[in-house]
């Protein structure tokens, strides 16, 4: 069942944020993922992980994943859910994903495609 598979892997990349470790967020992903997150061009392969170590630099220390609905069909998964990225104790954004997994040769389960945004409102222009 990918179920428990992709809950898995969610528990995953919050340990590894809290860990501040780039490299095991990036394992969640396929090797051919896509990222596509708020205020850049899609990533994909190496870019995934300087992605997240920029976040980890940036000071982020907890990325929350809260899946809302589920859908599996083969060996693709789609999964819509809510985010909260935080710095220690304090929420630095809140928004929602919707990320497409899909089963590997092996029989895992990875990422394949994830985009993300906020629900924070743009700040006004200067």
């Amino acid at each position: 069942m990918a179920r428990s598979d992709i809950d898995a892997l969610n528990a995953i990349f919050q340990q590894a944020m809290q860990q501040g470790d780039a490299e095991l967020v990036a394992s969640v992903y396929a090797h051919d993922a896509r990222i596509l997150p708020p205020g850049t061009e899609p990533l994909t392969g190496p870019a995934i992980r300087t992605y997240w170590q920029g976040a980890l630099d940036a000071g982020v220390t907890d990325g929350v994943l809260e899946t809302v609905s589920f859908e599996e069909h083969g060996d693709v998964a789609i999964e819509e859910g809510m985010y909260e990225a935080r710095v220690g104790d304090e929420v630095v954004d809140s928004g929602k994903y919707l990320s497409v997994h899909r089963r590997q040769a092996d029989g895992s389960w990875r990422l394949g495609l994830d985009i993300w945004n906020t629900n924070r409102p743009e700040a006004a222009p200067a």
